[in-house]
């Protein structure tokens, strides 16, 4: 099934990374900027096709949202092997780190969690198949392209997948308001996966059980919880501030 992404950014970096994904880039500009015209160039270096067309035809393709002047047409984007993810780290000889979110269902926050996420230096993202949002053309948006960067693969059991991230040495750290745990008393430079629950829910319980360890994010004031966007790039930053410091 296609998929459409759209804005000057996340279609360059799409472009850049994954061009044999792409059906048609559609550009509305008579004059265009320097910067459209870059992506024009690239989209024609790639040997991708590309259509002219006006704003009017861009708008209703894209219902309202800020494409500024282009699109693009992809088939469906591919989640990874969760394998090959695996390996990764390994091949590289570095500490691993994986982000499993736990029945994410805002496009907004899955999209900035995988745009953190590769600042961060992950190594991957884990999602349940149901009950929580894919790749969509709103989660590309919100992550600025690095969907095209940074490997998701979507699963069908979290907890039977938390097990097999054990048995490949990794410890499993989950984010729970109540947990006594604080983030920043962790050491955080191991082998490493984190979960992050669901906006509202937190955590199912049977994940939770899963977990090797359960740690809070301190906070003040009378609101209970973070944005799940917003505690994961807290987490995710003190896991590269630690790792940076060795």
């Amino acid at each position: 099934m296609a998929q459409i992404i759209y804005g000057i950014h996340p279609v360059k970096e799409a472009l850049a990374s994954s061009p044999l994904h792409f059906q048609k880039v559609m550009v509305s500009a008579r004059n265009p900027s320097p910067t459209l015209q870059s992506i024009i160039d690239l989209t024609r270096e790639k040997k991708v096709s590309i259509a002219f067309t006006d704003k009017e035809t861009l708008d209703r393709m894209v219902k309202g949202g800020l494409h500024q002047n282009i699109i693009a047409i992809l088939q469906e984007i591919p989640y990874a092997d969760l394998g090959e993810m695996l390996s990764k780290p390994k091949q590289e000889g570095t500490k691993t780190l994986f982000l499993i979110l736990d029945g994410i269902q805002d496009p907004q926050n899955l999209g900035s969690l995988i745009r953190t996420a590769l600042g961060c230096g992950a190594h991957g993202m884990i999602i349940p198949k149901d009950r929580a949002v894919g790749i969509t053309p709103v989660v590309i948006k919100a992550s600025a392209g690095a969907t095209a960067h940074l490997p998701v693969a979507r699963v069908v059991n979290i907890a039977a997948t938390i097990d097999r991230l054990k048995n490949e040495g990794i410890w499993v750290y989950g984010a729970s308001g109540e947990a006594k745990d604080m983030l920043y008393s962790l050491d955080l430079n191991i082998d490493l996966a984190i979960v992050i629950g669901a906006e509202g829910k937190g955590i199912r319980p049977l994940v939770k059980k899963k977990c090797d360890r359960l740690f809070s994010i301190p906070m003040k004031g009378p609101v209970s919880s973070f944005n799940a966007s917003i505690s994961g790039g807290m987490i995710l930053y003190e896991v590269m501030r630690q790792r940076m410091k060795m």
